[in-house]
């Protein structure tokens, strides 16, 4: 059965309520629908994407719901994309509107930032509650690491409303350094599904690509030389990369350090140092 939608005057009430039942000022920052609909780009949504900072306030937020009647989904009806998400709390009252809560990190992924606290809006404040908007480049970038198909639709919704691409790619560059993960990789593909879908181009692609491509490269040449394979000629005949993407990718990463270059002998024999 489809779950219903709420329109943004549902949610203020909802808010309203909330506002009145916390004993704590709680800042939530929303990363979701309900940011799409205060942007003109949505109607409606089917639940509310917040982010805390916070144990304290994940613990407030959560009893002042369940004072309002919220109560945890039975884990039959929370589908496979959802429990992927990873949030730290789900809530859903009887007429069917959801919260989805994370504390900080967002889809088992991306850390809400400074950067994305400092480029938030207010949205809604009464009381002691206080309720930020993420910026859209940030929503964009939350959205553009699933796998959910409707985050596919929302990206498109986003991307025709302009975006500063450079905040999505520097942002999205940050979070990959701060945490060690290739998260290039995963909005990579989900620009080509952008591009191949609904015929949008980003200026980022080929940037993205680049960095893809050298970590990627980076990657596959430290495997080989763990195993002992370590001139460039066997590297590339075991990675099946060219010499020159291997030459230069060991250049670089001479001079970060990673690995030295052994050039006392023909061939040069690549060494770790990390």
């Amino acid at each position: 059965m489809q779950r219903p939608s709420f329109s943004r005057e549902y949610i203020l009430k909802e808010l309203d309520k909330l506002s009145s039942t916390i004993s704590i000022p709680l800042k939530l920052f929303v990363i979701g629908g309900m940011a799409l609909i205060d942007l003109g780009l949505k109607e409606a949504t089917k639940d509310l994407d917040v982010v805390v900072v916070s144990p304290r306030e994940l613990n407030a937020l959560a009893v002042s719901l369940e004072t309002l009647g919220y109560r945890s989904p039975s884990s039959v009806i929370i589908l496979r994309p959802y429990k992927k998400m990873e949030a730290s709390k789900i809530l859903e009252n009887t007429e069917g509107f959801r919260w989805d809560i994370f504390l900080r990190q967002v889809c088992g992924a991306l850390t809400f930032s400074k950067g994305m606290i400092s480029r938030a809006t207010s949205f809604y404040d009464k009381r002691l509650l206080k309720v930020m908007q993420a910026a859209k480049e940030d929503i964009f970038l939350f959205k553009g690491i699933t796998e959910r198909e409707a985050d596919l639709d929302d990206m498109r919704l986003l991307a025709e409303s302009g975006l500063d691409w450079k905040v999505v790619e520097h942002e999205c560059r940050r979070q990959s350094i701060s945490s060690g993960r290739l998260w290039e990789n995963a909005l990579l593909q989900n620009l080509i599904d952008l591009r191949d879908k609904h015929k949008i181009s980003s200026p980022i692609e080929r940037t993205l690509e680049r960095i893809v491509g050298e970590k990627l490269t980076q990657d596959a040449l430290i495997e080989a030389v763990k195993k002992g394979i370590i001139t460039v000629k066997l590297i590339s005949k075991d990675t099946k990369l060219s010499e020159y993407l291997i030459r230069k990718s060991a250049k670089k990463m001479e001079k970060k350090g990673l690995l030295r270059i052994n050039k006392s002998s023909r061939p040069h024999k690549l060494i770790l140092t990390k």
